[in-house]
């Protein structure tokens, strides 16, 4: 875990994209577009209730909403690979009261992998900051007998197996597609609306293969509810640091998952500011590095909105090249 000695030295020192500034008027600034907040903010979460994004963004509601002296609601919009909740705020005015609160499975792997996408993320919306980066659980039902990688693929040579993700290009099946391809083998996807949906599934056993996000799958693991695999990306989880990532075990998979919020493009900057400053304020208190580690997540990443936006254009690029060598595409 980063620790917040860490954080608050990281917020006054120049980092490799530039420097980090937390401004004290950011509120005041930010009211003088037309008093904003003086009325409900929503942020629209693009998947089901209950998931890894969909519970940091009811934290982040909470905590905005003390900052700002008004509420900030989430909005669950789930679907077509976090399309639907995208364009929700793609549509809505760029007046800061309709924001998106999303994961890279949800944003940058569907604009990677899609010919035509709906918008434009880099275009259509704004990037506010980055709040936590990470990767996600491969797992197994308990009552598999598969224990490794190694013997998930073996066991994949007979054709018969599925394995469930949160939807037809979200980041998991881009993952496990790769995998496979690297393995020569091929399984049936089972595509969900939300986690929690892989999630039951496996701890009932219909279904043997699933990824999970680390907030939830960590403690049905130590619960012995599911098998862990391994974790995709570059990081280890608090909860489950024995855990090795897929990378460590040979298999690749080495790109981060990340949830951040974004606005309507043409969002004042005034606004955008106000909410990534109060973002790196919230984010270095004692309770959001408690929340970080009970959620079990690795990473609380300090950054700009342009930092972020570069994030966001790099991880376009990457997903597209995992994407066009192992020739995914989508239903």
């Amino acid at each position: 875990m980063i620790t917040r000695r860490l954080i608050l030295k990281t917020l006054t020192a120049a980092g490799p994209l530039g420097t980090l500034s937390v401004m004290p008027d950011a509120v005041a600034q930010a009211r003088t577009v037309g008093g904003w907040p003086n009325r409900v903010v929503k942020i629209v979460v693009p998947s089901g209730a209950g998931g890894q994004t969909d519970l940091f963004a009811r934290f982040m509601a909470d905590q905005l909403g003390k900052a700002f002296g008004q509420p900030f609601i989430v909005d669950n919009k789930p679907g077509a690979s976090g399309n639907i909740g995208a364009m929700a705020v793609v549509r809505s005015p760029s007046d800061g009261y309709n924001l998106l609160f999303t994961a890279g499975s949800f944003s940058v792997v569907p604009q990677a992998l899609q010919a035509s996408p709906p918008y434009d993320l880099l275009k259509d919306l704004q990037p506010i900051v980055q709040i936590g980066a990470g990767g996600q659980f491969l797992a197994v039902s308990a009552n598999s007998s598969i224990k490794t990688v190694a013997e998930l693929l073996a066991k994949a040579q007979s054709g018969q197996m599925n394995y469930g993700t949160t939807g037809i290009g979200s980041v998991t099946h881009i993952l496990m597609a790769a995998l496979l391809e690297k393995g020569r083998v091929k399984m049936t996807h089972i595509p969900y609306k939300s986690g929690a949906e892989v999630l039951r599934e496996l701890m009932s056993g219909t279904l043997e293969v699933g990824w999970v996000d680390t907030t939830t799958g960590g403690p049905a693991a130590k619960a012995d509810k599911i098998r862990l695999l391994g974790i995709s990306g570059t990081i280890r989880v608090p909860g489950n640091p024995e855990i090795r990532t897929l990378q460590e075990q040979g298999y690749g998979l080495d790109l981060n998952g990340w949830l951040g919020l974004f606005a309507r493009a043409g969002t004042p900057d005034p606004i955008v500011t106000a909410i990534n400053n109060e973002v790196l304020r919230i984010m270095t208190s004692e309770e959001a590095q408690s929340r970080l580690t009970a959620m079990n997540i690795g990473v609380f990443p300090p950054n700009t909105p342009e930092q972020y936006a570069q994030t966001v254009q790099r991880d376009l690029q990457a997903w597209k090249k995992i994407i066009t060598d192992n020739n995914i595409k989508s239903d």
